[in-house]
């Protein structure tokens, strides 16, 4: 056997054990970054959103909720109207004091969320801190988990009245909006329910 044929053999014996002990202890690169990522439910953290927007999260002390996107709660001992970044639910008085679908339930679940927390934080983003209402416009925090996520997750909300620069986590919202509206929950349930302008009752009578 030639020199130049033994020296391929070893060149391709080191390969192909190398290839060997990587497929046994090695990771593919998905795998790492499943392994690394602090969110394997797609959860966006209070830390992240702090990162982002340069802002520091502040305690809040829930007092009501007005619907499942306003509510109020105590901030250094003043009271408050919050309104969360971003999404839109149904309003509970919206003609002639009557309930918009879904809106009863929304509400329901902000005030089941916000009854049983252990704490509750808020963070806002880049822009304007309050609307023309002179409410609080920021991203909610119950122990740990965004309210706005856990909302548009349950299809009990959807994503609107987007004012740049207060849009960091627009594509985040739209992504959890989209696989709501895949398994038709709630108020995806009904075809042209919600529209750019709102929510349409009159489609479900």
């Amino acid at each position: 056997m030639k020199m130049q044929d033994i020296k391929t053999l070893i060149t391709s014996g080191t390969i192909i054990l190398a290839v060997a002990l990587y497929m046994i202890f090695g990771r593919s690169p998905a795998q790492e970054k499943d392994t690394t990522s602090t969110d394997q439910n797609g959860t966006i953290s209070i830390e992240q959103v702090e990162e982002k927007t340069g802002n520091k999260r502040f305690d809040i002390e829930y007092i009501k909720a007005y619907d499942g996107d306003t509510i109020q709660a105590t901030i250094n001992g003043k009271k408050q109207k919050i309104r969360l970044l971003m999404v839109d639910t149904p309003e509970m008085n919206y003609n002639k004091g009557e309930a918009q679908p879904y809106a009863k339930d929304a509400r329901d679940y902000t005030i089941k969320l916000l009854e049983h927390a252990k704490k509750i934080e808020a963070v806002y983003d880049v822009g304007p801190e309050t609307d023309n209402y002179d409410r609080l416009l920021a991203y909610v925090f119950i122990d740990d988990v965004m309210l706005q996520e856990s909302l548009l997750k349950e299809g009990l909300a959807a994503v609107r009245f987007i004012h740049k620069p207060n849009n960091t986590f627009e594509d985040e919202f739209r992504d959890i909006q989209q696989d709501a509206e895949k398994e038709k929950l709630n108020i995806w349930s009904h075809q042209n329910y919600f529209q750019k302008d709102g929510f349409h009752p009159e489609v479900l009578k």
